[in-house]
């Protein structure tokens, strides 16, 4: 019987650690081979059931590094938000685990003394107990960490570490510092104040990530905006010119029969501005095309000579806000680029953006130049006189890049400026 009880401690364990694997996977994922999601999902049956008592320094440091370790080694993601992980993950569990452990043996002791069988069915519900707490922080919790982890940026996660590495300081200090036999009644609220304080923070994360993702569609939708503005405008000329067309005619008519072909051409070249539409269709994706076709008339207002093939109606797993970030500050830049040289047949744009079939989004683009580039370590900085408004483009695309774990490649000569971006789509 002991060892029938024994066999489904273990089980538990492991449906344990299951949900605790889950909700850490919910914001960074573990490496691809199996092995490794194996041995991750181990470590962590190991770190989600620590049990740690008062003045028990050795199992709460070890399991923290042990957890470090395995976050760090058996998971992708940047160094920020896997240490942010930590800090939100750790001390919910350490906090739990001592409470159930204390509060545990207390009940137990307060109504049997039997270490035989009674002390092993109490173990086994009590393991219950812990699985209800991780699948209903999964169920509950798990959608908000997963909002955040492709939103904040690296300034965002490290605030949020820093919150949370206050409850990590109290849970350590709690435990390691309470050295009586008998664990003071104050600290039982103090640890669910540290779990209560994760708690919000994830909360808090999850309101901030919602600000800047409603931020961008609010951008976004003035984007659209501004382009069925300028279609509606274009549909209206349109329609005046059609209205014309007969008085427009018989001038080029007219100026043909004179032989005057200099300004027949030039009338018809006039015309031929005033009949042009913006009405481009890149791609399927309202949003996505509003951006494209703005950039598009901007950079023909700039005199630069454009380019642009793209081919991404089947693009799935990269969202329109990231596409319209990639597109928008890279265009941007190049338009900028081009207006600062001073011969325009000097200014050439080329946008190259496609969906592979091996699932892969391609981006090219690449745009004449004439000022310098200056760079500070690994970040581009702005010419500018507004450093702190400007700027901020290449770092926006990078942190889109590195949320989707793609690669980002920069290149650039005396006359030319390249970018090309290769992203996986989940």
């Amino acid at each position: 019987m002991e060892t029938l009880i024994h066999f489904l401690s273990i089980i538990l364990y492991l449906i344990q650690g299951c949900f605790f694997y889950k909700s850490v996977c919910c914001v960074i994922r573990p490496l691809d081979p199996l092995p490794g999601k194996l041995l991750a999902w181990f470590l962590f049956c190991i770190v989600g059931s620590v049990r740690l008592f008062a003045g028990d320094p050795v199992n709460i440091i070890g399991t923290l590094g042990l957890f470090l370790v395995t976050v760090f080694l058996l998971f992708r993601g940047q160094w920020f938000v896997k240490l942010g992980i930590v800090m939100i993950f750790y001390p919910i569990v350490a906090a739990f685990n001592f409470l159930h452990n204390s509060l545990g043996a207390y009940i137990f002791f307060t109504f049997s003394d039997d270490m035989g069988m009674k002390n092993y069915l109490f173990s086994v519900l009590a393991q219950v107990f812990l699985i209800l707490f991780w699948y209903l922080f999964h169920r509950f919790m798990g959608g908000r960490l997963s909002r955040t982890c492709g939103v904040l940026d690296r300034r965002s996660w490290i605030l949020l570490t820093v919150i949370c590495l206050a409850s990590l300081a109290a849970v350590i200090s709690l435990i390691c510092f309470n050295i009586s036999s008998a664990v003071e009644p104050a600290v039982y609220p103090c640890m669910a104040a540290c779990i209560v304080t994760n708690f919000g923070s994830i909360a808090l994360a999850t309101r901030l990530a919602d600000t800047i993702l409603a931020d961008m569609e609010r951008r976004n939708l003035l984007l659209q905006k501004s382009y069925y503005e300028e279609l509606d405008q274009n549909q209206q000329q349109i329609r005046k010119i059609r209205h014309d067309m007969n008085n427009h005619l018989s001038v080029l008519e007219g100026l043909l029969k004179k032989g005057d072909i200099p300004n027949a051409l030039e009338y018809f070249e006039e015309l031929e501005k005033h009949v042009r539409t913006g009405t481009r269709r890149f791609c399927k994706d309202s949003i996505v095309n509003a951006v494209l076709n703005a950039k598009y008339n901007a950079a023909e207002e700039s005199g630069a000579d454009c380019f642009f093939h793209v081919d991404i109606d089947e693009l799935l797993g990269i969202d329109a806000v990231s596409l319209c970030t990639v597109f928008a500050n890279t265009l941007d830049n190049a338009i900028e680029a081009c207006r600062k040289i001073p011969e325009p047949e000097k200014r050439r744009i080329s946008l190259k953006a496609r969906y592979a079939e091996n699932g892969y989004f391609s981006y090219e683009i690449v745009n004449s130049k004439r000022n310098e580039i200056r760079k500070k370590k690994d970040a581009f900085l702005t010419d500018k006189e507004d450093a702190r408004s400007h700027g901020l483009g290449i770092a926006s695309v990078q942190d889109v890049v590195r949320r989707y774990e793609g690669t980002l490649d920069i290149s650039y000569t005396e006359d030319e400026f390249r970018v090309v971006i290769l992203v996986r789509a989940k």
